[in-house]
């Protein structure tokens, strides 16, 4: 407590009046953190129901593919998700609790929208959530792993290149004839 309110430019009694004890500031981060996630996947749910096109297909999935590691590559996140896994055999429910509020609910927002434009004939996909833990993994799989186990957020430049080459590999796999570029 007394590192945190050094970093947050409190003093420790200020701390203390906001939070009762170092778990009860942990579980507030966590809660911010979840919101934050819930949120991006209610958008994430809207931007794949919105107007997407054959000719903008690509378009479509490299400025999600962006937004998905924009959200995720967060040095906050980051430090939850260590603190988590940290502390997952004293808070077992919360780390659970957050895998199916954050990292699951976007998953199942990708899920919806990867179906949407199967449906929609953009895509050829027949198991959407499959095709969902895919996308996500080829924009931001190693980078996440090197970040939460280094501590170290790559440079914008190489989550943006993970992200298009993330984004091609994908399209290579479920992209259907009529999205084919000419």
């Amino acid at each position: 407590m007394d590192q945190i309110a050094v970093e947050a430019g409190l003093t420790k009694r200020t701390l203390y009046n906001n939070y009762d004890d170092k778990r009860a500031l942990f579980l507030d981060v966590v809660t911010d953190i979840v919101a934050f996630a819930e949120s991006f996947a209610q958008e994430l749910r809207h931007d794949l129901t919105a107007d997407v096109s054959a000719e903008r297909l690509d378009a479509t999935l490299r400025a999600l593919g962006r937004r998905l590691a924009a959200g995720i590559m967060r040095e906050e996140v980051i430090a939850l998700r260590r603190l988590l896994i940290g502390e997952a055999k004293e808070f077992p429910a919360l780390a659970a609790d957050y895998f199916d509020r954050a990292p699951a609910a976007v998953i199942e927002a990708l899920a919806s929208g990867f179906d949407r434009l199967a449906k929609s004939g953009l895509l050829r996909v027949s198991d959407a959530r499959g095709a969902a833990a895919q996308f996500a993994y080829l924009v931001v799989g190693e980078a996440l792993d090197r970040a939460i186990l280094t501590g170290t957020l790559p440079s914008r430049a190489r989550v943006a290149a993970a992200v298009d080459d993330g984004v091609e590999t994908f399209l290579a796999r479920y992209r259907t004839a009529r999205t084919m570029k000419r």
